[in-house]
């Protein structure tokens, strides 16, 4: 009902249907939750009927039952973030650094009527709880036997979620409806047990290794007339914190709420059909520096893959001699950004301490962009070169704080983050006036990106392809990137990408492919409630580990709604192999610490 807007591809009945089919979901998660209350609910002894000891049910059913029901309330907003049901990578998120509480007060200010939903519902479950009467009467043995034995048959096949081989998981829900209206079908209870202790990946074959490695490659040899530009061009790769596709007007037939970039877009060049590897911070600053797609609940950085040796641009980079900073305006801790910018190779990072002025914090997650970023174009002019930074915003995060001094001069939009992405992309305006006149700015590479999109105005951008829709733009001062490529791309094509500009001419490690390569194949892979995507060339297609789901024409049909799955072969195989290949080598690559290559002479 909250989040009416991103189902609205569906129909009526089958909205009406996914309801229903919840309820399987509903018991499931209901029974496992309230085991202990169920337990200790059958006691034969006398003292089951003092109060004491009713009084103690009562508050493990409360307690219990408050907890989720605050689970799935606060998943009505976060849905709108991350497109799917929390998981139990939420509290791994929720731990690090100092935001959560930072940002507690303002959220729970913004979406009050969530906190007054929580209370409504939690003090209506315990009137219905006290209507309840004990009764201490006296049944015969074969009648409690019988009662016992249908209970325990009940708890049984509700706690599997029917008598099937195995207990329903998140993927059973894909048999119940459309990708979409998975989310709708499961509860967050259920989706945060499913995923306790489910970080390590499993070993997929679906090909011989080799096969797996000629149908998508992850070993790149760099072509022998390529000479590395030994003076060597700077690079800065630029994040822009939630900048969907849809904000941008240059990227769309509207205005839209960046102004500068649309005119930075006409001096550079411009993929139109690009998309992110993840829906939230933490997976996509991965993806983009290090080229390491989110295809698994748990966040990289803080899934038992953590420790994997990386391939990454400030690695591969500093065996040429660059020196590396990665600048985040957050909390230091934030996400885990500096611990990850360390693994990645860079040899520093400078957060909100190292700028160490808190009149410009924001109140939340740190240091505003426009001051945040005049720091940092400060601190690269003093760096040696050549040298590869990453900026990271942070302004048009929710709660979208920007300046007072600013609140008129940008204009609001129907989203709450309009008006600071406007704010952010004035901050990218000043840096770039600011670095213009710097003697480093001729000789650079910007690449310009987001981490992820964000909530969402629009149907298009609200199905399972726009909701990674990016912008991904490459410029350079001297006009040799300029124009616009309909190559499909995505994050973790970029670190190939920065090095065939940059003529690199060593062989490396990869997910991704160059969309300057011209004999490469070229799509997006994403994932979400335990469905795989691949994108390519005006096709969508998702499948689970066994089967494919759908498959679509997202050009023709921009609100996915003609399933063409079987009907369109000569296009679904060729991606459903590339789709099966990718996920075995991420797999493979990720289970046995295989993403760097030993250095090739």
């Amino acid at each position: 009902m909250f989040n009416l807007s991103y189902f609205s591809e569906a129909g009526f009945s089958d909205i009406v249907l996914g309801f229903l089919s919840g309820i399987r979901f509903d018991v499931t998660a209901a029974i496992i939750t309230n085991l202990p209350f169920i337990v200790f609910h059958y006691n034969p002894f006398p003292f089951f009927y003092k109060k004491w000891y009713q009084l103690i049910l009562k508050i493990l059913f409360i307690f219990t039952n408050s907890v989720c029901i605050l689970a799935n309330v606060v998943d009505i907003v976060l849905f709108r973030f991350t497109g799917k049901r929390a998981t139990t990578d939420a509290f791994s998120i929720m731990a690090f650094g100092e935001d959560f509480a930072n940002t507690l007060p303002r959220m729970v200010l913004d979406f009050w009527y969530l906190v007054l939903l929580v209370i409504i519902l939690v003090v209506l479950m315990n009137i219905l709880y006290n209507r309840i009467k004990i009764s201490n009467r006296k049944n015969s043995v074969l009648a409690q036997i019988v009662a016992y034995l249908l209970v325990f048959a009940f708890i049984f096949i509700g706690f599997r979620g029917g008598v099937q081989y195995r207990p329903i998981n998140i993927m059973t829900a894909s048999q119940h409806g459309s990708a979409k209206l998975v989310t709708m079908i499961l509860n967050t209870p259920f989706t945060i047990i499913k995923t306790l202790g489910k970080e390590e990946l499993a070993p997929i074959k679906y090909f011989s290794e080799k096969e797996a490695e000629e149908i998508s490659p992850v070993i790149h040899n760099a072509p022998s007339s390529k000479s590395f530009q030994h003076k060597g061009r700077n690079v800065v790769i630029i994040i822009m914190e939630s900048f969907g596709k849809e904000y941008i007007g240059g990227l769309n037939n509207y205005p839209g709420y960046t102004p500068f970039l649309d005119s930075l877009m006409k001096e550079g060049l411009v993929f139109t059909d690009a998309y992110a590897n993840a829906k939230r911070s933490m997976e996509g600053i991965p993806a983009i520096v290090a080229g390491i797609p989110a295809l698994m609940n748990e966040p990289f950085v803080t899934s038992a893959y953590n420790g994997n040796q990386v391939t990454s641009l400030a690695r591969l980079l500093k065996e040429k001699n660059y020196s590396s900073a990665f600048y985040h305006g957050g909390n230091n801790g934030t996400m885990n950004f500096d611990n990850f910018s360390r693994l990645a190779g860079y040899e520093r990072y400078l957060g909100r301490r190292e700028y160490n002025n808190d009149k410009d914090f924001d109140g939340s997650w740190g240091i505003y962009d426009e001051p945040f970023f005049q720091y940092a174009a400060a601190d690269m002019d003093k760096m040696q070169q050549p040298f590869i930074t990453t900026i990271f915003s942070i302004s048009s995060h929710h709660p979208y704080s920007i300046p007072s001094k600013y609140k008129e001069k940008f204009k609001k939009g129907p989203l709450p983050i309009h008006q600071a992405v406007m704010y952010s992309d004035y901050a990218l305006k000043k840096f770039f006036d600011t670095v213009s006149k710097m003697t480093w700015f001729s000789n650079t590479l910007f690449v310009i990106t987001a981490d992820h999109a964000a909530i969402s105005e629009y149907p298009k951008y609200q199905t399972k392809v726009g909701l990674y829709s990016i912008p991904i733009i490459f410029y350079t001062p001297d006009n040799s990137l300029k124009g616009q490529s309909s190559v499909t791309t995505q994050q973790i094509d970029i670190l190939p990408a920065i090095l065939d500009v940059l003529n690199y001419d060593n062989r490396y490690f990869a997910f991704g492919n160059s969309p300057f390569d011209s004999s490469a194949s070229h799509y997006a892979i994403n994932f979400l409630n335990e469905n795989y995507q691949i994108i390519s060339n005006g096709y969508a297609l998702n499948m689970d580990t066994s089967h494919v789901i759908s498959f679509y024409n997202y050009t023709l049909d921009s609100l996915l709604q003609n399933n063409l799955l079987n009907n369109d072969t000569a296009h679904q195989i060729p991606l459903e192999r590339k789709l099966k290949a990718f996920v075995q080598n991420y797999n493979h690559a990720l289970i046995d610490n295989k993403m760097t290559l030993k250095k090739d002479h």
